[in-house]
């Protein structure tokens, strides 16, 4: 089978399937990306004479047969060549049009699957998505086995996302030395639920992540991914390697033999300056806290559901993320949703005070949108509340609650947000503004003059 049929191969099954794709949360890889991760492939550590190959969620088996096609002496003297795949429809397809030539196929959920087998070479792109049966979220598990899941991997935290559970059940499957290269999200880089994620690779081996940007999967997807190729080695643990990809060459951003997990950021010279400037970081000088989802707010005795409220004095509107603008807060109804000043506090305790309230964000763009609720309005959504810390610690820290809502708006921390965070997430998260610096007065004189 040629490079063209292989393709032209895909293209029809893709199309054949479509209909179910969604549930399983499949995309195919592009041609070009199967050909760049099979050539990661480290031959060296290769043991050659009982040489074993896994292609997790395999598909139409597209990244063993980009081995077969492009390092065929490595297909050829393999032992055991595995796809696993879940979904009995895509496998009676991929026999159908030729692509299980000397490849075992196996109909089962990777997830929940028990071999003995441990594998030199595990290769892939992962399905990606919150397991769950709500239209929400899109993989369609079911709470029984959802909680499977939950029992068996130990770095399901939180909205867990699958691709988390494929990349360590695959580390557990690998020999010692053995590699594992997947196509994934970005997102383990630096969200919350991935923090057992990172501990477990920091702990495993040696960890290189290549940032690929997100037109990967346009236009079935926009999604930011990387390429992680992990090595399971006692003597390399705690090695990360960060790199850009540019038109198939490799910039490395972060070499650090340290690695323990923590959350793994981009830098660049205007970072580094703006970092060493400033002398805190905003979850040193504020605990971060998010609005009632709108689920708790339907479900308050105490909130009024109204399309408008004249008859009643002392009632406030519940505020959310459209009430909010760069710089400032407009303090009209806009959600339907009311309640009592008195009862606003049954809500969240802090909305009894000014504060500093934050937006999401957006991707790309950097910018922060922050203002100041002079008044103390109950809020509701996705919108940030930043509570200011008075410690010993903090006393140093001298700007005024208005001065950090220009600081947070300003162009060096839309910057800085672009270079450090790239376009990984659609929004912000509690971490990712727990990290972002801020200066005292003078720092911020100096941030000025060095940055104009």
């Amino acid at each position: 089978m040629g490079e063209l049929d292989i393709e032209n191969h895909a293209v029809i099954v893709n199309h054949k399937i479509k209909h179910i794709k969604k549930d399983w949360g499949i995309f195919f890889t592009p041609q070009w990306v199967v050909d760049f991760m099979v050539d990661l492939i480290d031959e060296e550590r290769l043991n050659i004479n009982d040489l074993k190959i896994l292609e997790p969620a395999c598909g139409i088996c597209q990244f063993l047969i980009g081995i077969k096609k492009n390092k065929n002496h490595i297909f050829e003297h393999a032992v055991t060549k595995i796809g696993v795949e879940i979904n009995k429809e895509v496998i009676e397809y991929a026999k159908q049009y030729g692509f299980t030539e000397k490849i075992e196929i196996i109909h089962d959920d990777y997830l929940l699957w028990n071999t003995k087998e441990r594998f030199n070479v595990i290769i892939g792109n992962p399905p990606y998505g919150i397991p769950s049966l709500s239209e929400h979220y899109t993989i369609r598990v079911d709470n029984e086995t959802k909680n499977k899941y939950k029992q068996i991997y130990e770095t399901w935290y939180g909205k867990y996302n699958v691709y988390g559970a494929f990349i360590e059940k695959s580390i557990k499957l690998l020999k010692e030395n053995g590699q594992l290269i997947f196509v994934v999200p970005a997102t383990f880089m630096i969200l919350d639920e991935f923090k057992k994620l990172r501990n477990f690779l920091a702990e495993r081996g040696k960890t290189e992540i290549i940032y690929m940007g997100n037109d990967v999967f346009k236009p079935e997807a926009d999604v930011t991914t990387v390429i992680l190729k992990f090595v399971k080695s006692n003597s390399e643990k705690s090695k990360l390697r960060l790199y850009d990809y540019n038109n198939g060459k490799l910039e490395i951003i972060t070499n650090n033999n340290h690695w323990k997990g923590e959350v793994v950021l981009f830098s660049t010279e205007f970072s580094k300056k703006v970092e060493n400037i400033c002398s805190f970081r905003l979850g040193d000088v504020y605990t971060i806290r998010i609005s009632p989802r709108t689920p708790e707010i339907k479900h308050n005795k105490d909130v009024i559901k109204a399309e408008k409220m004249t008859d009643k004095e002392n009632i406030l509107p519940i505020l959310n993320g459209r009430n909010l603008k760069i710089g400032e807060v407009v303090y009209k109804p806009l959600t339907g949703y009311w309640i009592e000043e008195k009862k606003k506090t049954s809500l969240r305790k802090f909305f009894d005070r000014p504060h500093i309230v934050v937006g999401l964000g957006f991707r790309g763009n950097g910018q922060v949108g922050a203002a100041y609720d002079y008044i103390a309005y109950p809020w509701m959504g996705d919108v940030y509340h930043l509570l200011r810390k008075y410690t010993l610690t903090n006393m140093r820290f001298d700007l005024t609650e208005e001065e950090v809502v220009e600081f947070l708006n300003s162009e060096i921390i839309k910057k800085y947000v672009k270079d450090v965070f790239r376009d990984i997430t659609y929004h912000f998260n509690i971490t990712q503004l727990k990290m972002l610096p801020l200066p005292i007065k003078e720092e911020l004189i100096k941030l000025k003059e060095v940055l104009s």
